[in-house]
Formats: C-alpha cells, structure tokens, sequence
C-alpha cells in the first residue's frame, strides 16, 4: 500500500517500479508470488480523483483522520486546544474526528 498519493501519475510510476522488483524476485527465487498494489486516499485530492487512481490501483484504503485533517486544516494532535470550543458554538456541530463514517456529511456541507 502506498501512502499519500495525489495524482495517477504517481501511482502508475510507483507501481511500474513494485512491479519491476517483483518480477525480479520472483525470477531470480523461481517462485511466484501473488500481490497487490494498492494506495491509501489520505489527501483530498486523491478522494476527489480517486475514479482515475482506481484504475491503476488494485485496491483502496481511506485514511479518514488523514483526510479529515487536511480537509479541515486542524491537526487531531493540536485541536484539543480549540475543539470543544468550536462545537460550543456551533462551528462544528460535533469533534470530526469522533464521528462515525456515516455521520460525516457535515463535513462537505
């Protein structure tokens, strides 16, 4: 798995070089492994074009306190300082990185 991708492109030179060293191990230890390659959508942009990423990437993995912090630009480790202040009148109607995936829509809205 392959973190913070943003763009195709990188995924696809990222993923012609794990093929590479694969096939390259595999023949030189004569035994055939199976593997996959995927990326973690961690960045905002990579959620956004993830219809393209897909089609080089044998699976997905979302990064959901990774995306919320980019896409809010408050990090989860220095928020406390202001968080409950901000849910306190009403900024956030709750902490975005306690809510459960299907509460999420806010988020965007």
């Amino acid at each position: 798995m392959i973190p913070l991708i943003g763009y195709k492109r990188e995924l696809d030179i990222l993923r012609d070089r794990i093929d590479h060293v694969c096939q390259e191990v595999i023949t030189t230890k004569g035994t055939a492994v199976a593997y996959t390659v995927g990326t973690m959508i961690e960045v905002p942009r990579a959620a956004l074009v993830a219809d393209t990423i897909a089609t080089t990437a044998d699976f997905f993995s979302f990064g959901t306190n990774d995306l919320t912090q980019m896409t809010l630009g408050i990090s989860r480790d220095d928020a406390g300082k202001f968080l409950t202040e901000y849910v306190n009148q009403g900024i956030y109607p709750q902490d975005p990185f306690r809510v459960t995936r299907s509460d999420r829509s806010w988020l965007v809205s």
